[in-house]
């Protein structure tokens, strides 16, 4: 019934913690990954992915569609590595999908639990988190639904404009551990990020 799936590059880090914490309710696990130059195919492909490579095109929408592509289940759930849905009750979201049967819901948002590290480096203590955060995460696989922007990526957009049916809510915790790890390489990252919105990106939310 259902597709877990992620697109990757270099995320040997966090990818077990969060595919563990979902395969439960999954038929199958889909990675798309952009020529990862660590573990992170190796431990996907031990944990029963399927895996395929994909070059990246600075375009996280573009990823995810080549990722929605690949699916064969009626629903994805999409994570990213650094995200897990550990201790939640996932019988949760199996009953809201049965309940869509009998209603015009095409999509679920999960509130999302943000951890903030409370060092530089990396720290096991985290602040309060930033919650809710409610993000899309499950939805049907089906043509009018897609990803769109550059970052800030998501399907909402798509379902709002084909009306294609509405987005529920689901009380499964998506817990997202943040900027972890070295912190020059994070500002590094989040340098060439933020240069994507500055260069324009009509679909950022």
């Amino acid at each position: 019934m259902i597709s877990l799936a992620y697109i990757t590059s270099n995320e040997e880090k966090y990818i077990e913690r969060s595919i563990n914490s979902a395969k439960g309710i999954a038929s199958e696990i889909v990675i798309v990954d952009a020529f990862s130059t660590d573990n992170t195919r190796k431990i996907c492909k031990k944990l029963g992915a399927k895996i395929f490579k994909e070059k990246w095109r600075d375009d996280f929408s573009y990823a995810r569609n080549v990722m929605i592509s690949k699916c064969t289940q009626p629903w994805i759930l999409t994570l990213d590595a650094d995200e897990h849905l550990e201790g939640e009750d996932l019988n949760l979201i199996i009953q809201a999908l049965n309940y869509t049967t009998s209603n015009e819901i095409v999509a679920w948002a999960l509130p999302r639990k943000n951890h903030y590290p409370l060092h530089d480096a990396d720290s096991p203590f985290f602040g309060p988190p930033f919650y809710p955060d409610l993000q899309v995460r499950i939805f049907q696989r089906r043509k009018e639904i897609f990803y769109s922007g550059i970052v800030h990526e998501g399907v909402q957009q798509s379902i709002d404009a084909s009306k294609v049916g509405f987005i529920g809510r689901v009380a499964v915790c998506i817990h997202h551990h943040m900027f972890r790890g070295n912190k020059e390489e994070f500002e590094s990252s989040k340098g060439a990020y933020y240069s994507k919105l500055e260069k324009g990106d009509s679909h950022a939310r």
